[in-house]
Order: structure tokens, then C-alpha cells, then sequence
């Protein structure tokens, strides 16, 4: 049986909910073509079930072949592998890879922890324990870092190889968070890449 058979079999289960990082892992699963359950809602954070999968009771989680993943990058990662025909993901080894780890990680670290404190500051803590004085920091510190993404987008349409992949997936996601949040005013080239991932028939942006 070739690899791609082997992951068309595989019994997959994703735990999402739709305003989420859960997008990614739908999106990276749906442009790999493997089919999977849904169990979702608000109702299934933290409950006793996802908590089996997840300890932190958090979404994207999936099970595959009754084994548990979690985390967003982990999971997209760990599929885009799977189905490695798709090409959606370079070999292990290759700087082509090195470079997918190395987007993923700028984006969790460099953007999106700005983008969560702001959003735990915001609706996610009870009222009088939120910091509202760090937005101004927090918002500054992302428009720092997202001109460094903007700059290397500025001759490429896409992050690693200058093709398509589950890097822009993962990065992608942050990106549309930041243009939410109305921060991405001064970074052109994330605009128009933000504009070519959602012309993909499976965006979930």
C-alpha cells in the first residue's frame, strides 16, 4: 500500500470550533483531501471528552487511528506529511523544511502571542483581571514583526519554495487575525498574500 492510500484510510476525528486556530487544521485537511468527523462547538472546549485528547481542553485536536495530536502546527504538520504526493510540505532535512519551522515559529512567536494577549486582555479574562495597557505595546511589537514578513513576501507569492503549503496555512491564519485587527496598514505584501490565500477554493480565512 502507497502512502497516500495508507492516509485516505486513516480514521480521523477533528475537534474544532469556528472562530478558532481549529481553521487551520480544517483548511490543511480539506486542501490534502482526507476525510475526517467533525465534532464541534462552543459546548466541547474543556469538556471531559476533549480533555482526553488535549489535557488544556483547547481546540484544534485531532485523534488519528484512535492516537491524539494537538496543537495547530503539530497537527497541520503531522497531516501535510502524511499525504506527502500533495506536495504541501518539503521533506524532512531539506532547508525547504527548515524554513517551514522556521515561518511557523516566527509567526507563534514573533505575531500571534501579541494577538493573544490582546484577545485575552479583551474577552477572554474576567474584566478586572485584564491589562489593557499592553495593547499599545502588543500592537507595536506585531507591526514590527509583521514588516519582516512583509519584506519577505515582497518578491514571492508564497513563503517557502514560492509555492503554496501548509506553511501559508499556518501563517496565513495569524496574518487574517492581525488584518482583523487592523494592523496590517503598513505591510502591503501581507495584504495581497492575505488576498491570494483566500482565492483557494479550501481558505477557511
Amino acid at each position: 500500500m502507497n502512502t497516500g492510500a495508507f492516509a485516505m484510510a486513516l480514521d480521523i476525528t477533528l475537534y474544532e470550533y469556528g472562530p478558532s486556530r481549529s481553521k487551520q487544521a480544517r483548511w490543511a485537511l480539506q486542501e490534502l483531501g482526507l476525510e475526517f468527523k467533525s465534532i464541534a462547538g462552543l459546548e466541547i472546549l474543556h469538556s471531559d471528552e476533549l480533555n482526553q485528547v488535549n489535557p488544556m481542553g483547547k481546540v484544534p485536536a485531532v485523534v488519528i487511528d484512535g492516537e491524539p495530536v494537538f496543537e495547530a502546527a503539530a497537527i497541520c504538520t503531522y497531516l501535510a506529511d502524511l499525504v506527502p504526493e500533495k506536495g504541501l510540505i518539503a521533506a524532512s532535512g531539506t532547508r525547504e523544511r527548515a524554513l517551514h519551522l522556521q515561518w511557523v515559529s516566527f509567526a507563534l512567536t514573533e505575531l500571534e502571542a501579541y494577538l493573544w494577549s490582546n484577545a485575552r486582555n479583551t474577552f477572554v479574562l474576567p474584566e478586572e483581571k485584564r491589562i489593557t495597557a499592553l495593547f499599545e505595546q502588543n500592537n507595536k511589537a506585531f507591526t514590527h514583526a509583521a514588516k519582516v514578513l512583509d519584506q519577505a513576501l515582497e518578491n514571492v507569492d508564497y513563503l517557502v519554495g514560492n509555492r503554496f503549503s501548509v506553511t501559508d496555512i499556518l501563517v496565513g491564519f495569524t496574518v487574517n487575525w492581525g488584518n482583523l485587527m487592523g494592523l496590517l496598514e503598513q505591510t502591503p505584501n501581507l495584504q495581497k498574500y492575505l488576498a491570494r490565500l483566500k482565492e483557494r477554493p479550501d481558505c477557511t480565512l
